[in-house]
């Protein structure tokens, strides 16, 4: 019959598919402008609900999996290094989320916007984004290594990965995007 391990099965299915569309738009968006292609604002917009309706179903599924395992084995359960570093990577790609909507993405959908230095705001939240992306799909594979790792391990691993992250955004893609245009969408005229 269905129990717990089929619910929790399929939260984890549907976690996984979420989590497959955020990562593949995420760098999808970025490959495309890591290629020369420029900002086109349209597609950033739509990448940025894509992304936004799947960190909504991560957040949903991923809470729904840590009640099934606490309902299955109340006694037995504990928030382990993997769980808050997730948590840790989740709560950072969230609040940088919503710096994007707030900051960076209002910015961009204005025709003003020309070619030219993209600012310092876009390429940290870029690169924390991609990185927290990337890292994200690591601790979901860490499964032979996590036992090993305390919440410490993941954390200053983080801050590395995300260091690295920084230096490539400022030393690669800001000289790229520098030069890349902006585009509006197709019925707008570019500048």
């Amino acid at each position: 019959m269905w129990d717990l391990s089929w619910i929790h099965q399929g939260l984890l299915f549907a976690h996984l598919v979420a989590f497959a569309v955020a990562v593949s738009a995420v760098l999808r968006e970025d490959l495309r402008l890591l290629g020369g292609g420029g900002i086109d604002a349209s597609t950033l917009a739509a990448t940025a609900r894509t992304v936004s309706f799947a960190l909504a179903a991560l957040w949903s599924t991923g809470l729904a999996m840590i009640a099934c395992e606490y309902c299955r084995d109340p006694d037995a359960f504990r928030l382990g290094a993997k769980l808050l570093a997730k948590l840790f990577v989740v709560v950072a790609l969230t609040a940088n989320g919503i710096a994007l909507h707030l900051w960076v993405f209002p910015g961009l959908s204005r025709p003003a916007v020309r070619v030219g230095d993209p600012g310092w705001l876009p390429l940290v939240l870029g690169a924390v984004s991609t990185t927290s992306w990337l890292y994200a799909s690591f601790i979901g594979a860490s499964r032979l290594i996590a036992a090993r790792m305390s919440l410490a391990d993941f954390v200053v691993l983080y801050a590395g990965l995300l260091s690295a992250a920084l230096a490539v955004a400022v030393f690669v893609v800001r000289p790229r995007l520098g030069r890349a245009p902006v585009r509006f969408g197709k019925d707008t005229p570019r500048p």
